[in-house]
């Protein structure tokens, strides 16, 4: 880095120079009053005959440059820039007369027939097309002059009139001459390849300016190239194209949940940039493949988003109900498995898609309703482990293999509800719009006909949530003394009025209105709404009467029929895993085959043996490190590990007669392959945290050296 002392005169002016606007830079975006700022700050120096310091221009030489022009590639100062030049235009168009200043050959345009480097500073793509209207002199539309570099140009020209006319001893050579003398330092980056110095040095101007948001700092990691035409490819290609399907606000929130696709771990909404950065940083894949590979899953996100589908394919249609469904029931957390199922199965086995879809739907409906862990945290841990066995081929991405993992969850705190928890939840209470899901997928069950959109269902508590005295005197029946038990009805209200017996869905031409009415003539109401569920109310000789016995005959039948039409778990056939309470991780030295710790988002840097220190990059180097070193303990035990099979996957992918391994000769075998060094054994690199984990506390296992290795993790 070089940094000297300079003045725009001497940085922008002069020939062959080009300064280039990355196009993951912000858009021009100064304020009317920033610009006041500067051109007042600019009057000032002139009376007073000091200097003005406007501050850093961060910038670095790209490869285009030659023996015509040099290229400056921007990284900071882009805005402070783009103002001083459109003061320069303002100046050049208030004298009107032939740029007598030569303010367009020192600042802004370049004497080339190229187009290419004819106007010096290239702005965005977004700000370019009015930049060179003004540059150029030529006339711009009316929704052109709603846009930021337009209206600071008139806002210039309103200046130097008032200026100039207010102080007849102020002359527009007097400003010119005070902006080529503004100070600026000049930080030449000089980073000949290192780009990833570059980035360093945009992230911690971001950490004093205004804060950018993890989806700006991604794409400029992706985007960032010393080759100006290349970035601009990929922005076009790929970046533009993301936002245009997501949407620029929901760019972060993808970001996240595609990052979880590859580490299958939690990823706190303050680390989405760092994390992504480590992660494929270590993973050494090109940037442009990332982009392909967001590209990739950008529609089906969308899809997830905005449950938008209106299609003549019956298909394309059930799916987007699936969506509709599993958003009202607040599903968020599972986004990142929905997008690697719609990829692998949407194009080839739609069917089996579906199957999955509704199963996911009735898994979510029984684990909303229940709510065995009270929070997310385990309802993503369950998803995340899940996602790795998908990605990592343990199992089959098909109905039954999942349905048996959701029916074999790690803790109790993440389970797929059995009948027995979600009827007793049922009878209990349940949150409105649980029900809401619940008895209208009930009711698509039961009769296959669903009359009205989801989201024009809502729920009727048949003993109303505010109790007239009607209703009040006909729960509970007057004392000898002509009252009523206060505290009998509050019982009774507070029993039932949420269990799922007292709730029914309802649509059209009821009216809530009518909650409070008296129960028969609710019932002849209820005989008219569309939904079998509720209608069937009106004629049941249960239910002429509606009073605790009868609400409790209700529930008890709901419920019943709720655990039929509701997909439950598989009997489980694995014990729960047994946990370790652990506070907050903290980084330090764990042993390594500890499995409880949590390490989501963390990164492992040192593997320790007998005061032997051995470097790993990320967790996806782990396996591959710790067979290094057993190889240099006893190979022959590696080599028997490897022929047996002993370290493998739970599925067979290969046809080999074999599972699928993780330690091979072969290295066709595995996703990606690392050598064991001084053997010819491969090792799969492929792999999260708690993979990892796992299979290195198996081959310490086998060494019986588990309590003599340690992890160093921050």
């Amino acid at each position: 880095m070089k940094a000297v002392d300079s003045n725009v005169l001497k940085f922008i002016g002069g020939l062959d120079k080009v300064f280039a606007i990355p196009p993951f830079q912000r858009n021009y975006e100064w304020s009317i009053e920033q610009c006041d700022e500067l051109f007042f700050d600019i009057i000032k120096s002139y009376q007073t005959g000091k200097n003005h310091y406007v501050g850093n221009i961060i910038y670095y030489i790209g490869e285009n440059s030659g023996a015509s022009f040099s290229e400056y590639i921007l990284i900071d100062g882009q805005q402070r820039i783009t103002t001083i030049l459109l003061l320069l235009c303002a100046i050049r168009d208030y004298i009107k007369n032939g740029d007598e200043l030569k303010i367009n050959s020192r600042y802004l345009i370049n004497d080339t027939k190229d187009e290419k480097y004819r106007i010096k500073l290239k702005q965005t793509t977004f700000d370019a097309k009015i930049f060179a209207k003004i540059i150029d002199g030529k006339e711009v539309s009316d929704e052109e002059k709603n846009n930021h570099i337009y209206k600071n140009y008139e806002r210039f020209l309103s200046l130097l009139e008032k200026s100039l006319n207010e102080n007849a001893d102020l002359k527009p050579d007097n400003i010119y001459e005070t902006v080529q003398k503004l100070d600026i330092v000049d930080v030449n980056l000089d980073i000949k390849d290192d780009l990833e110095s570059v980035q360093t040095v945009f992230e911690k101007i971001n950490s004093t300016g205004k804060k950018l948001e993890p989806s700006d700092l991604i794409r400029n990691f992706l985007l960032l190239s010393n080759d100006m035409e290349e970035q601009q490819e990929l922005y076009g290609q790929y970046w533009v194209k993301l936002e245009e399907i997501l949407g620029s606000n929901n760019v972060t929130r993808f970001s996240r949940d595609y990052l979880i696709t590859k580490i299958f771990e939690d990823v706190p909404s303050d680390k989405v940039y760092s994390i992504f950065k480590n992660h494929f940083i270590n993973s050494g894949i090109e940037h442009i493949e990332i982009l392909k590979d967001m590209l990739k899953y950008a529609a089906y996100y969308s899809w997830l988003l905005n449950a938008s589908c209106t299609d003549d394919d019956n298909n394309k249609n059930e799916i987007n109900g699936y969506i509709k469904f599993l958003n009202l029931l607040k599903t968020d957390d599972l986004y990142p498995l929905y997008i690697i199922l719609f990829e692998k199965l949407y194009n080839s086995n739609r069917s089996e898609l579906k199957r999955i879809l509704n199963l996911l739907c009735d898994f979510m409906l029984r684990y909303r309703i229940v709510s065995p862990s009270g929070g997310g945290g385990a309802l993503r841990t369950a998803i995340h482990t899940l996602l790795d066995k998908i990605i990592n081929n343990n199992i089959n991405i098909t109905y039954n293999d999942i349905l048996f993992e959701l029916s074999n969850s790690s803790t109790p705190a993440n389970r797929f509800p059995n009948d027995e928890d979600f009827k007793s939840t049922l009878k209990n209470a349940v949150n409105t719009t649980y029900a809401r899901a619940l008895l209208y997928k009930m009711e698509q069950v039961e009769t296959k006909n669903i009359p009205v959109p989801l989201e024009k269902v809502t729920i009727e508590h048949l003993m109303p949530q505010s109790l007239s005295n009607w209703w009040k005197e006909y729960l509970v029946e007057k004392d000898e003394n002509g009252k009523i038990d206060e505290e009998k009805i509050n019982q009774i209200y507070n029993k039932y009025i949420n269990c799922i017996g007292n709730l029914a869905p309802i649509s059209g031409p009821y009216n809530s209105k009518n909650s409070n009415n008296q129960w028969k003539n609710k019932l002849e109401l209820l005989r008219k709404v569309q939904f079998s569920i509720t209608s069937e109310i009106s004629d049941n000789e249960n239910y002429q009467e509606w009073k605790e016995e009868n609400i409790e005959t209700r529930n008890e039948d709901i419920a019943d029929r709720a655990c039929k039409a509701i997909i439950g778990p598989l009997p489980r056939t694995r014990e729960y895993e047994s946990r370790v309470a652990t506070t907050d991780f903290e980084p330090g030295l764990y042993d390594l085959a500890d499995l409880t710790t949590p390490m989501s988002g963390r990164t492992p840097t040192t593997i320790i043996y007998q005061d032997n220190n051995y470097e790993i990059s990320g967790w996806y180097e782990l396996v591959a490190k710790v067979c290094d070193i057993l190889n240099e303990i006893d190979p022959e035990k590696l080599k028997d590990i490897t022929l047996q099979n002993k370290i493998h996957k739970s599925t067979s992918k290969h046809n080999i007669g074999l599972k699928d391994p993780i330690l091979a000769y072969n290295k066709e075998l595995l996703i990606s392959a690392m050598q064991v060094k001084n053997s010819n054994i491969y090792v799969e690199t492929t792999l999260s945290s708690n993979r990892a984990r796992y299979y290195a506390k198996q081959l310490l296992d086998i060494y019986e050296l588990s309590d003599e290795f340690q992890l160093y993790v921050y």
